[in-house]
Order: structure tokens, then sequence, then C-alpha cells
């Protein structure tokens, strides 16, 4: 029984990194934080296929510095508690209740920062005329799909 609860932990933990990736893949390739395009400022290929106006650009910065702030925090908190769980599956004698427990939590985590993801591309979305909105869905599609291809949207210095 217990050898059964470690294997559903395991491949609970799994499917929560695999979603965890996900987004740090969508944020990562669709050019929001982390990796710059080609020593441009992050999210600027995005800002040039769109055709943003200036202040569109400006929106979009402070956007995505608020988002990227609070994304980061929410992200710590839960490869903490992915740390605890490894411990607590490393022990000799699991408890399955604490480790469905943080199972639980962690799932949670997931599911708030996946609602801010989403929200987040809801709110950059309204600062778009209806024509770059169109142009952006079909970005975002091309990272979220697993039949899209995100390399539409990598800068050209980071396509292979």
């Amino acid at each position: 029984m217990k050898r059964k609860l470690i294997i559903l932990g395991i491949l609970l933990l799994i499917a929560i990194n695999i979603s965890a990736l996900a987004t740090v893949g969508y944020r990562w390739k669709c050019g929001y934080g982390g990796k710059a395009c080609g020593g441009c400022a992050p999210g600027e290929y995005i800002c040039q296929q769109l055709s943003l106006s200036d202040s569109q650009k400006q929106n979009m910065e402070v956007c995505r510095k608020v988002f990227s702030e609070d994304i980061d925090q929410k992200r710590e908190i839960l490869n903490h508690k992915r740390n605890e769980l490894v411990e607590l599956i490393s022990q000799p004698t699991p408890e399955a209740e604490k480790i469905d427990s943080l199972l639980v939590e962690i799932g949670n985590a997931q599911t708030e920062l996946e609602k801010d993801v989403v929200n987040h591309i809801l709110h950059e979305k309204e600062l778009l005329n209806p024509e770059q909105q169109k142009k952006f869905l079909d970005l975002i599609k091309g990272c979220l799909l697993p039949e899209g291809k995100c390399e539409k949207v990598l800068c050209p210095s980071e396509r292979r």
C-alpha cells in the first residue's frame, strides 16, 4: 500500500513538474522575462512582432515587472514544497499522510501559479488592439498547445 502511494506521489510530482516547466517554458520562449533575445530586453521580440506603440510597450513592461516579481516569489515557494516532498519520499519509512498533504499543497500552489499566468496573459491582451490581440493569441497558442511551434516566437538568434 505504501509503495503504491509513493509511486502515485511520484507520478503526481512528475505531472506537476511538467506543468511548471510548461509555464516556465512559456515565459522563457515567448519573451516574458528570463532570457533576453540576443542581447535585447526581455519581451522586446514579442513587442516587435506585435508592432506595439511606445505607450503600449511601457504598459507591457510595467505589467511584466509586477508579474515577474509575483511569480518569482510563488515559484520559490513551490520549489521549496517540492524539495520537502523529495525529502519525505527519501525517508526510510515515508509517511503517506504527510506526502498526501504536501501533494495537495503543491497542486494548489501550481494551480495558483497557472491562474496568475492566465490572468497576466488576459491583462496584456487588454492592452492590445484587435489586430495585435489576434497575433498575440497566435503566438501564445504556439507555446501552449501541444501541436504548437514555439520556435516561431523565439528571437532569430535563439533559433536552432
